[in-house]
């Protein structure tokens, strides 16, 4: 063999590379009698979700620092900062020590100055608080 041309006429070299036969014997094709979507074998229920985790939501309260402290402390010029935040730090131990107190008050739940919330849930509604009523400075306060 010279080169590759004189291969292609070479009666070997196609034997060499013959493919070799299927001896299985053939198999008929399923047949589809367009049903499959109506058949009466229901499809497996997925399987059950995971239960949650279960939340450790501890009570907490959040207070209007504003009303409390006869409006000394406030967030006029930025809902999320606070005037005086030593005057703050103060009335929040004050309320910390006498927390049970506070959380049962029936005039400031019913004012909505405290609101009882979960430790889960609090970030939400505090940043609710502060956008129902601009300028009143709310906080949370948890339980000692």
């Amino acid at each position: 063999m010279a080169n590759w041309e004189d291969a292609a006429d070479d009666e070997d070299a196609w034997e060499v590379n013959a493919l070799p036969t299927d001896t299985a014997a053939p198999t008929a094709p399923p047949v589809d009698d367009g049903g499959e979507w109506m058949s009466a074998v229901a499809a497996p229920a997925p399987a059950p979700a995971p239960a949650p985790a279960p939340v450790d939501d501890k009570p907490l309260i959040l207070v209007n620092f504003t009303k409390l402290s006869g409006g000394a402390i406030h967030n006029k010029f930025d809902p999320n900062a606070c005037n005086d935040p030593v005057a703050k730090s103060a009335l929040a131990k004050r309320i910390t020590a006498d927390y049970e107190t506070y959380a049962s008050d029936a005039e400031l739940l019913a004012s909505g100055d405290v609101r009882p919330c979960g430790s889960s849930c609090w970030r939400a509604a505090l940043a609710e608080l502060r956008a129902e009523r601009p300028g009143q400075f709310y906080a949370p306060v948890f339980p000692p």
